[in-house]
């Protein structure tokens, strides 16, 4: 099973934490970084096989990874647009890589091991992880499913409607790589989509009557690192699960 990162952005809403620092590499407690705390989930759940998108600050992200290629099989995928264009065409350039079975990650997801080890239990074409809340906010990637699949993804859902929320973590198989492929293939050839977040390919693929199922997971077993709080909420996870302890095996 291969993980795709997905770590090109420049993370704007975090400046000036994120001025002169790729937002993967923002300290999320005692010196251990967000890209190092999501490793070490994969690694948990047995994912060793690594990709990550790379375009802000790239050379930051490589130099951080040279300590852990004796212990994954990782490399990065440049996007020279990264600066121009929004997280499809960053999904886009690493098409070449998603023939068989592959997880993506949003790069600024926050997780623990058992999000993936559930997710991959999925024998759908495509599923993806979401969480259920008891209110949604208009920044939330907002879902509607019904009868164990998503029938709309996006911010625009309007949150009195929405009953789920993306965590940003997509499983493919069987089919679903194909799938995936082919849709974004066909949404780069339009200008318009370059300013679009990949999860709209993966409504275009419901739209197109593929099904995509969900696996769930709960609101304390993962977060997301976007705003300044954001980054509170983790260095308070971090602390309480001694997860410093854990990949540097202190304790």
């Amino acid at each position: 099973m291969r993980a795709i990162l997905i770590s090109a952005g420049k993370g704007t809403r975090l400046y000036p934490l994120t001025k002169n620092t790729p937002k993967s590499l923002l300290e999320v407690g005692e010196g251990l970084t967000l890209l190092e705390a999501q490793l070490h989930s994969l690694q948990e759940a047995g994912i060793m096989d690594v990709t990550i998108i790379v375009g802000y600050r790239a050379e930051q992200i490589e130099a951080k990874l040279q300590k852990y290629k004796k212990d994954f099989n990782i490399n990065t995928i440049y996007n020279p647009f990264y600066d121009v264009s929004n997280n499809l065409i960053s999904v886009w350039m690493a098409r070449h890589l998603m023939l068989d079975e592959f997880i993506t990650i949003n790069g600024d997801d926050m997780f623990t091991a058992n999000v993936i080890t559930n997710l991959m239990k999925s024998k759908n074409n495509i599923t993806m992880v979401m969480d259920e809340k008891s209110e949604y906010d208009e920044d939330d990637m907002k879902i509607i499913h019904k009868d164990g699949l998503v029938l709309e993804v996006s911010k625009k859902i309007n949150p009195n409607s929405a009953n789920g929320e993306s965590v940003g973590i997509i499983k493919f198989s069987g089919h679903g790589p194909q799938i995936y492929v082919n849709t974004l293939e066909e949404m780069v050839r339009h200008p318009e989509n370059k300013d679009v977040f990949y999860l709209k390919a993966i409504q275009r693929i419901i739209d197109k009557g593929y099904p995509v199922h969900f696996s769930k997971c709960n609101e304390e077993n993962w977060g997301e690192l976007d705003f300044h709080p954001d980054l509170v909420l983790i260095r308070e996870y971090v602390t309480q699960t001694n997860l410093v302890d854990k990949i540097f095996n202190k304790k």
